[in-house]
């Protein structure tokens, strides 16, 4: 492989290059960012330039080039995409129908023309004839250049107008995949779950194909609209990095219609790797458990769910991006997780609603007990919903969820009182002494 590296140098040190940059990269929550690099091209061949250290994910209808030192002419007349990268399977792939010189595992050398590269054998034709070759990481391969159109880093190539010197100091923006964040969130809850300890992260996951040194940060939470994609994407393995800095953090902002955090510091994003960043230190929250029933969801268990109002008074008031919610409750001498949940993007103002888990000691039961036609356009079914608690010493409320899959319909004979919540949805709030169990019985009448 030694001969074609060489080849590689002499390639690009033909063309106009780029030279270091500053990186300002823009972070979406949805497999997006924006890349701005400031940097000095030294431009030789202004018919082939070429920009390298790309992302393999660029989008390249979406590069803009501008001048930063007044040169209003200069501009991209034409630009192909370079991003088929060397590897010897590539290569080898490109040298079918090729000589090429091997050494074997064993010593062994032979020379011929590839007729086919497969995962652990190489199948040669040799004076000898046809010689099928073990091919393992123990075994060289020489060939006498680099294939046309292979390239080591994604590049891009310029034609460009407007040139007047041989630097030029520009700015180049351009959007790429493989680069989202969320927030992650720590909760510590007390022994009476009336309050927890909060601290927030953000998650910035870079597959993008490219490092960006000392880059100034920014993350934007928000649904920004974009035109579906429909390749699906590998899976792929991350190293982990956290890094947390108790005096300096992310500033929020409101950005068009959404919010933007801006790390007043530069760190470095490093391709295939998930870094994390303390967004706002721990701040205590007043907190409520309450316990939840959704036929629809589980038929059978009850739901533990944390609620906390995202204001002043609740000790939060500040935009919360979505992400992944993690609680844990302090016991006597050390901390127990208690369940995560993820929640949405959530304004000032707002309620949060996280999911804990399932309630061991809480049963329910949901059952249509008649259904009765009234008329040729309406029928009455007799809904009836258990609810058993097991606690020795607690009563609970139950709130009891209802999902109507109805358009037109009404509550009749509720031996409870409900709130409609929606078109489709209404709530009871049961109360379940310890070692109890409560009935809830109702009517619905449904007409088409």
């Amino acid at each position: 492989m030694k001969r074609y590296v060489g080849f590689l140098f002499l390639v690009f040190a033909f063309y106009g290059v780029a030279g270091a940059s500053e990186n300002y990269v823009t972070v979406y929550s949805d497999d997006l960012a924006l890349i701005k690099q400031v940097r000095t091209l030294k431009i030789e061949d202004m018919d082939r330039f070429r920009f390298t250290d790309v992302p393999a994910e660029v989008i390249p209808s979406s590069v803009h080039l501008r001048s930063t030192s007044g040169n209003t002419d200069l501009r991209v007349i034409e630009q192909t995409f370079e991003y088929d990268l060397v590897s010897s399977e590539r290569i080898l792939q490109k040298y079918i129908d090729h000589p090429v010189e091997v050494i074997t595992e064993y010593g062994d050398f032979m020379k011929g023309v590839l007729l086919k590269n497969q995962p652990n054998s190489l199948i040669l034709r040799t004076y000898d004839g046809i010689q099928l070759v073990p091919w393992n990481d123990r075994t060289t391969v020489t060939v006498e250049e680099l294939p046309e159109g292979l390239v080591t880093r994604p590049t891009l190539v310029w034609k460009l107008a407007g040139v007047k010197e041989k630097e030029e100091a520009v700015a180049v923006s351009y959007l790429t995949k493989g680069m989202s964040w969320q927030a992650e969130y720590v909760g510590v809850q007390n022994e009476d779950a009336a309050r927890m300890n909060l601290e927030a992260w953000v998650s910035v996951n870079s597959r993008c194909g490219a490092t960006f040194e000392d880059a100034h940060l920014k993350l934007v939470a928000g649904e920004v609209h974009r035109v579906p994609v429909q390749q699906a994407r590998k899976a792929d393995v991350y190293r982990m990095q956290a890094e947390a800095r108790a005096d300096r953090g992310f500033e929020e902002r409101e950005f068009f219609e959404y919010h933007m955090y801006d790390l007043d510091r530069r760190t470095t994003l490093t391709n295939n790797q998930i870094k994390q960043i303390a967004l706002f230190s721990s701040t205590r929250v007043s907190t409520e458990k309450g316990f939840f029933y959704n036929a629809a969801g589980d038929a059978k268990k009850v739901e533990v769910r944390l609620t906390f109002v995202n204001d002043k008074k609740a000790g939060l008031g500040r935009p919360l991006p979505g992400g992944t919610f993690r609680m844990y409750r302090q016991d006597k001498e050390s901390l127990a997780f208690v369940g995560e949940d993820r929640i949405g993007h959530t304004p000032r103002g707002e309620t949060v609603e996280v999911t804990m888990g399932k309630a061991f000691d809480l049963r329910a039961e949901r059952s249509v007990a008649d259904v009765k036609k009234v008329s040729d356009r309406a029928e009455r079914r007799s809904v009836e919903i258990e609810l058993r608690n097991n606690k020795k010493d607690e009563d609970v409320q139950i709130v009891v969820e209802e999902t109507i899959p109805y358009r037109d319909w009404e509550i009749e004979d509720a031996n409870f009182p409900y709130t409609k919540k929606d078109v489709n949805h209404l709530e009871f709030v049961v109360p379940v002494e310890a070692e109890g169990t409560t009935l809830v019985r109702y009517q619905l009448l449904r007409r088409w």
